[in-house]
């Protein structure tokens, strides 16, 4: 496999070495023509020293009443110099004398850079001629050939250790790009286990941070994802166990019923009372499911503003014909409060706590008290009946848990996982407190709307 990301570190590296051959290349070229700025001006003052003697050593040689013909290979010999080419020419431009010859190809190029500089010959006119002293730059030609001995090879090693160093760069560039770049690719093939990065990468901190966020929020969801699908096995499971046997006594019967083994009036009105009231159980429990079901959708609630009280009273008078006797009793400072939430979820959870209170403490009374404070409403509901072991405290809310009642208390196990649902969607919370003979009591609390 390619590793990540290599044609990018080949590019930063590529990059480096463009930048160093550049300001090499700068560096070479302003210090060469500052060079020769520097050349040309010490040349013109020569130029003029030249042209300045030659004029002195003509005036000399005239005072001699020598022609130019005469002196001039002389004159030639005596101003010439390093920086300068002398020559001689009669009034008919012949050439008479001239100092060391070049090649035509340094002449050439004399002339072209002094043509770029400005530089000119300088012209003595004397009698019988003209002395012309000429710019030379051989000199500095060869001045300029041994610097770039010295520096190209410096050049070179300076690129090197560019094309070194920015491969060091890139790598270490690229590095918490690639780690990232594994972590995606473990969490592509399916492996969500978090892999956090340090997020010590300067200038990548950022980068590292989101991804170590992404991979705990990756991670949580998975968590969340795996417990959803184990308690949605558990609740399947659960709810075929809990509609299977009504189902059973009901099939039972209809074959008894089949097969004519009852057939006596009252036998066969006992029948028909069992899988009556078995049929009434299965609607109970595919009744909660469904309210558990609207319950655990992801959509928001459409809240409104709720009066718990008036809420309360209507739950409670709901269960009236279940609880029989008037044992249900609504207590409170008498004052409406309102709350924030969806009526139908909340009147859910206000019923089912109460209806599970009335099916388990059957002989107590059962007191609805609803208060609030400044930033809360509570609704207690308390009963005097036989209370909860411990372990049945610690397992009140799990789905179809009834405890040690289950088999003489007839309930699906749903009402308070049903009321705690209902309560978390509305941004209140539930409790439940309850020991062995001392009754049970349930608190919702409700920020208030």
């Amino acid at each position: 496999m390619r590793e990540p990301f290599a044609p990018f570190a080949a590019r930063l590296t590529r990059g480096y070495v463009i930048l160093a051959v550049a300001l090499i290349l700068l560096v070479v070229t302003t210090t060469s023509v500052l060079a020769f700025l520097l050349y040309v001006g010490a040349l013109d003052d020569a130029m003029a020293a030249y042209a300045q003697r030659a004029a002195t050593r003509s005036a000399v040689y005239q005072r001699e009443r020598l022609p130019l013909t005469s002196y001039a290979a002389m004159l030639v010999n005596e101003i010439g110099g390093a920086r300068a080419h002398i020559l001689a020419y009669d009034d008919d431009r012949r050439l008479l004398a001239e100092s060391t010859r070049r090649h035509a190809s340094d002449g050439r190029f004399t002339g072209a850079v002094a043509a770029v500089f400005g530089l000119r010959p300088a012209v003595v006119p004397v009698p019988g001629g003209t002395i012309v002293i000429a710019p030379d730059l051989e000199g500095f030609t060869r001045l300029l050939g041994r610097y770039l001995l010295v520096v190209l090879p410096i050049g070179m090693l300076a690129v090197l250790i560019a094309w070194l160093a920015g491969r060091r760069i890139a790598r270490l560039a690229i590095a918490p790009l690639q780690r990232v770049a594994f972590a995606l690719r473990r969490i592509g093939a399916g492996d969500f286990t978090p892999q956090p990065l340090p997020a010590g990468d300067g200038d990548l901190h950022d980068l590292t941070a989101a991804y170590n966020e992404l991979a705990h929020r990756l991670t949580t969801a998975t968590a969340q994802r795996d417990r959803n699908e184990s308690q949605m096995r558990q609740f399947v499971a659960d709810a075929g166990h809990e509609l299977r046997t009504p189902l059973t006594v009901v099939m039972g019967y209809l074959e008894v019923l089949e097969q004519r083994v009852v057939s006596d009036p009252d036998g066969v009105a006992q029948i028909y009372a069992t899988m009556l009231a078995e049929s009434r159980r299965m609607r109970g429990v595919i009744d909660k499911l469904i309210v558990l079901a609207r319950l655990e959708r992801p959509a928001a609630p459409r809240t409104e503003q709720i009066d718990v009280t008036a809420l309360a009273r209507r739950a409670a008078q709901s269960l009236a014909p279940l609880a029989g006797d008037e044992r249900i009793v609504v207590t409170g400072d008498g004052r409406p409060h309102a709350v924030l939430a969806e009526e139908s979820e909340l009147y859910e959870a206000l019923r089912n706590a109460i209806e599970n209170a009335v099916r388990y403490a059957p002989k107590s009374p059962v007191v609805v008290d609803v208060r609030g404070d400044d930033a809360n409403v509570r609704v207690t509901v308390a009963d005097e009946g036989p209370g909860m072991e411990p372990q049945d405290v610690e397992h009140a809310f799990d789905r179809f848990y009834r405890g040690d009642s289950k088999s003489t208390t007839e309930g699906s196990g749903l009402g308070l996982a049903i009321a705690q649902r209902a309560v978390q969607r509305s941004g209140g919370t539930i409790a439940l407190v309850s020991r062995p003979g001392a009754g049970t009591q349930v608190t919702i609390a409700l920020p208030r709307g």
